[in-house]
């Protein structure tokens, strides 16, 4: 059967022709243009594909052409968007990747015209005319005159549920009574009547059948090609519903809620009542069910989770590919279709025992799963780009995106903040909103260096000009947006306010003047260096340097500070002062260095910082020569003095003594030289006491309770002093920051109460009172008070001289030992006497 029907193909021209039924030839344009004409001299189906050669897709060419058959639409890649579209524009049938085009046109197309005008005029062939009718796919049969079958083939007698011989012979409208209340009867009726050739389709309940039909009027009656197109109308009346799920799947807030809407679709629109979506947990291994039918749990309860690779779902999501059984090991279902939703998950759809899953109803499942896995897809983009906005707004930096045409697409809000426009006067704008002509030229050269180049992104330095006209300092980091393509795909940029890191530079480059002003100014000798290990590296030295250690810069700069004026005996001492300083250590040293003219005498102080990669360091030597023979000497008078002075005074003691027994008469005389002679002996041994007392380090004071220290004071006057009346008062506890020298500091304030009161029992209190900030200690007698000349000589009030100098050390060490413990002393007077007020820190 040659040339009997045509399939008009509009592809790429050079590609092969699609499979076609037996008797079919195809014919290939690659136009819209060439396929409207083609269309004019009839054909029997389109086969559009989406890729063509015009510039344009096939959807374009379904806009265009005027189709009086059916049309199908056809691409490399399943595309639930594209089939909607294309039905929308009026194909009947979509088909993908290697779909069998000839059992497409099996499904949709009745080849009956080209069959029919051959038939109609037996002079067209020489093949016998049953045998030729035999061997057509289409349905043919023939009335006479009184409608009674003259001749039916076997695909017409399969159509109409009976055999050829049950049929011919027999009055169509008796046979088929209820076919005279269709379209059957008058359009029949109409081509005998008219002569003229008809084609209708029209729905027989009884049989459950559509058929399209083509009669052609005869000499002896009425010959009647017609095809079962019951697939396609089942079809034809899904698509609105399969338009309309798969736009409220487009529109779906949420995976779940695609779900549910695929589920209802299959079984709404394909009465498939037995199915289920399972989605894959991201970043799991699991098949989980989300949504299925009722019937599908009353006929088999719940559906159980699959691992990736198990079972029929879990295999098809592995594959990616769609899968058919027929048999199946689950009561109450005969049939599973299974079908992959992309990355998301999979949709099973199972018919009961004994029903069957038709092609229609096979190709329409896809189709929904096609489009929902488009949906998810869509779904799970839209989520991202929420969460990406979501994010970017969150964020603090200042964001733009500029599309290929340089317009603002998007800023963020600090971005509008910074400019001081509003969003909507920057979007659709281009950035000469905010920077000047030579800002642009340079993004756009920028922009293209980036395309030429793989780098990422570049930063460029500007200012941006605000809504009321001030320029602000800013650093712009460009980068393109991704793209596949040869397009300029656009530019994403971040902006920083850098108006404060210039401020910041302008103050550094101001403090680094005064730095090199001091270093080079300064009287003492420093040293800048950068350590080689734990050496020090002489970096730079200032002019002081030079003239203390003799040294010119030029000499000390990269060689070793160490070897330049350490001299060998202390190699090792500033060998650990460079460790220490090394490890982050202040170090504070009296230390000897060789000078210009000798070694000399100084104090070192030294700090490092930076990484341990790049560690640096800054030295001062002041030189304390003078200084040291000065204590030197100090120390020798000082020495020699208190041991002379108790040694002279114990000669005239002894001498005071001797007298006093040689001449008995005048005794108070002598008393008087023996009782200064002492006085002054006492004196000298205060002072060493005071010294001890002071010569302590109070680097290591910490808070204590002060009471246990009172109570030995106490307790130590009470010994030396029996005939006084002493009182304690303290509470059970009073921290403050003390050591034991406080001992020595209450024991002279005690005895000076005892020794300057005439009284024969001189009564002393001594309490302790506690505040939130310190913590008092007060010493108060009943005696004659102190003088307010040593008060104020003690407090400070008043300057010493050789007039006025006070008359003894007691008050002195007081008031040297509380305030080394970061305290004060003060004097009250009362009715009774006078008050010594002892003021310690708590902290």
């Amino acid at each position: 059967m040659s040339e009997t029907a045509t399939l008009l193909h509009v592809g790429r021209a050079g590609t092969s022709p699609p499979s076609v039924p037996e008797g079919w030839t195809v014919e290939t344009v690659s136009s819209a243009a060439a396929a409207s004409d083609r269309l004019c001299g009839g054909v029997d189906c389109v086969l559009v594909d989406h890729e063509t050669d015009d510039g344009g897709d096939g959807l374009a060419v379904l806009d265009v052409i005027d189709a009086p058959c059916p049309v199908l639409y056809r691409s490399a890649e399943p595309d639930g968007e594209l089939a909607s579209a294309a039905s929308a524009r009026g194909a009947v049938h979509y088909l993908h990747g290697g779909d069998d085009v000839a059992e497409r046109l099996r499904a949709v197309v009745d080849t009956g015209d080209a069959t029919a005008r051959r038939a109609a005029d037996p002079g067209t062939t020489t093949v016998d005319r049953p045998v030729v009718l035999e061997r057509i796919d289409e349905a043919y049969l023939s009335f006479d005159t009184d409608w009674n079958f003259t001749y039916i083939n076997e695909r017409g007698a399969e159509i109409l549920g009976a055999s050829p011989d049950d049929l011919v012979g027999e009055n169509v409208w008796e046979v088929f009574p209820e076919a005279t209340d269709h379209a059957y009867y008058d359009e029949y009726t109409d081509a005998i009547e008219t002569g003229e050739p008809v084609s209708f389709e029209e729905y027989y309940e009884p049989l459950d059948l559509w058929t399209s039909n083509r009669a052609y009027p005869t000499e002896d009656g009425l010959s009647v090609f017609f095809h079962d197109i019951t697939e396609r109308k089942r079809y034809e009346e899904m698509l609105p519903g399969l338009l309309q799920t798969t736009r409220d799947m487009m529109q779906a807030d949420g995976p779940e809620e695609i779900a549910e809407q695929l589920v209802a679709a299959t079984e709404d629109l394909l009465s498939l009542d037995l199915s289920v979506v399972r989605f894959h947990e991201v970043g799991g291994d699991e098949l989980v069910p989300i949504e299925g039918t009722a019937a599908l749990a009353e006929t088999v309860g719940d559906r159980p989770v699959y691992d990736v690779g198990e079972g029929g779902p879990g295999a098809v999501f592995e594959s990616g590919a769609a899968t058919y059984r027929d048999q199946v090991d689950v009561d109450g279902i005969d049939a599973v279709l299974y079908l992959p939703l992309g990355e998301h998950g999979t949709l099973s759809a199972g018919v009961g025992d004994g029903e069957e899953l038709g092609g229609v109803e096979k190709q329409t499942a896809e189709l929904l799963a096609a489009n929902a896995t488009t949906a998810l897809d869509r779904t799970e983009r839209r989520e991202r780009l929420e969460l990406f906005e979501r994010v970017i707004e969150s964020v603090e930096d200042m964001l733009y995106v500029l599309d290929a045409d340089g317009q603002f697409v998007y800023v963020s809000e600090p971005f509008v903040e910074f400019t001081g426009y509003e969003r909507e006067e920057l979007v659709g704008a281009t950035p000469a909103v905010v920077v000047d002509r030579e800002t642009l030229e340079r993004g756009r050269a920028v922009v293209a260096e980036l395309r030429r180049s793989d780098e990422r992104s570049r930063t460029i330095q500007t200012e941006i000009e605000t809504s009321d006209g001030e320029r602000r300092p800013v650093e712009v980091d460009v980068a393109l947006l991704p793209n596949d393509t040869d397009a300029d795909p656009g530019t994403v940029a971040v902006v920083r306010d850098v108006s404060a890191l210039q401020e910041t530079q302008q103050r550094l480059a101001i403090e680094n003047d005064r730095f090199r002003y001091l270093f080079d100014h300064i009287p003492d000798a420093l040293v800048e260096f950068t350590f080689d290990g734990t050496e020090p590296v002489v970096e730079s030295v200032n002019p002081a340097f030079e003239r203390t250690f003799g040294i010119s810069a030029g000499h000390a700069v990269g060689e070793s500070l160490n070897d330049l004026i350490v001299p060998k005996q202390y190699h090792d001492q500033a060998k650990q002062l460079d460790e220490s300083i090394v490890a982050g250590a202040v170090e504070t040293k009296e230390v000897e260095r060789s000078t210009s003219t000798g070694v000399g005498h100084f104090l070192f102080r030294g700090v490092s910082f930076g990484t341990d990669a790049n560690r640096r360091g800054f030295c001062i030597y002041t030189d304390i020569s003078d200084q040291k023979e000065r204590e030197s000497r100090l120390e020798v008078l000082h020495t020699v003095l208190r041991h002379n002075l108790r040694t002279e005074m114990n000669l005239i003691v002894g001498y005071a003594e001797q007298l006093q027994r040689r001449y008995d008469d005048d005794p108070v005389l002598l008393d008087a030289i023996r009782r200064e002679a002492n006085q002054v002996a006492d004196l000298s041994d205060t002072a060493r006491r005071v010294e001890r007392a002071l010569d302590r380090d109070d680097d290591h004071l910490a808070v204590t309770d002060v009471t246990r220290y009172v109570a030995e004071a106490a307790e130590t006057a009470r010994k030396r002093f029996p005939h006084a009346d002493l009182t304690v008062s303290t509470p059970e506890s009073a921290t403050a920051v003390a050591d034991r020298r406080l001992v020595f500091a209450l024991s002279n304030a005690i005895e000076n109460a005892v020794d300057h009161n005439d009284s024969e029992h001189p009564s002393v209190d001594v309490s302790v009172e506690r505040t939130d900030e310190e913590v008092e200690i007060r010493v108060a007698d009943d005696g004659p008070g102190i003088p307010k000349q040593e008060r104020d000589l003690v407090t400070g009030e008043r300057d010493i001289t050789q007039l006025q100098h006070g008359s003894g050390l007691g008050l002195w060490a007081i008031n040297w030992i509380v305030e080394s413990f970061g305290g004060s002393l003060a004097f009250e007077t009362s009715e009774k006497g006078s008050v010594v007020v002892l003021r310690l820190r708590t902290q």
